[in-house]
């Protein structure tokens, strides 16, 4: 299995493509679980004005970006209208499982809801996590207070990277340092900072591209 973290969805830049480009075939099967969504989406209408194809304003930014890689075969999972059966089918049917930005900590609810993790733990292709989609990769992540999350704290996730923990949308500013040096006493892990156009890759071996500092 290979782990892409990843900042933004922009990973269709040249930043991005002479790295991805090894790891992202024409002949891949995209299944974007888009799951992380906020608890604001409260309905099928809801998750429509953000995912659907022709109305949704995430759907093109989400699926386009594989276009560049040759990549047309994609499908999506549909939170509020799937089965069980159809989302692990569309899961296992994939080479490429996409797990987007938003709200790690209900991603997480969501898959243990929808009887996913297990599906998920056990995925033997390649999963590109942007932003809150990084974050559940880890082992265990930590999130910096923001608009969205007003406190500091630590949650488990998917348990793909264990031996690092990474700061997505990293900016350098004096707010994210003061977080990373604690994660850095507490959990003594190196720590990487990923930039908009950055990531890391984690195969054989980690690679890292584009915009990412050792902090």
């Amino acid at each position: 299995m290979t782990s892409i973290l990843l900042s933004d969805f922009n990973f269709d830049q040249n930043w991005a493509y002479p790295t991805l480009k090894k790891y992202l075939k024409k002949e891949d099967k995209v299944c974007i679980c888009a799951l992380t969504f906020f608890d604001d989406t409260k309905s099928i209408e809801d998750w429509n004005k953000q995912f659907k194809k022709g109305q949704g304003y995430f759907y093109r930014l989400y699926n386009d970006v594989f276009h560049k890689y040759g990549i047309s075969n994609i499908e999506w999972i549909q939170y509020y209208e799937d089965s069980y059966e159809q989302m692990k089918q569309k899961i296992e049917n994939s080479t490429v499982l996409y797990i987007p930005g938003g709200a790690p900590d209900l991603f997480m609810k969501r898959i243990k809801e929808c009887r996913l993790k297990k599906v998920i733990k056990n995925y033997k292709g390649t999963i590109i996590g942007v932003s809150a989609g990084a974050m559940v990769q880890l082992n265990q992540y930590h999130i910096t207070p923001d608009d969205e999350y007003p406190e500091f704290k630590y949650l488990n996730g998917l348990g793909f990277v264990s031996d690092f923990d990474i700061e997505v949308h990293y900016n350098a500013s004096n707010h994210q340092k003061k977080y990373i040096q604690k994660v850095k006493d507490e959990k003594q892990l190196p720590i990487y900072g990923i930039y908009e156009t950055g990531g890391i890759v984690c195969a054989e071996k980690m690679e890292l591209f584009g915009k990412v500092v050792e902090l």
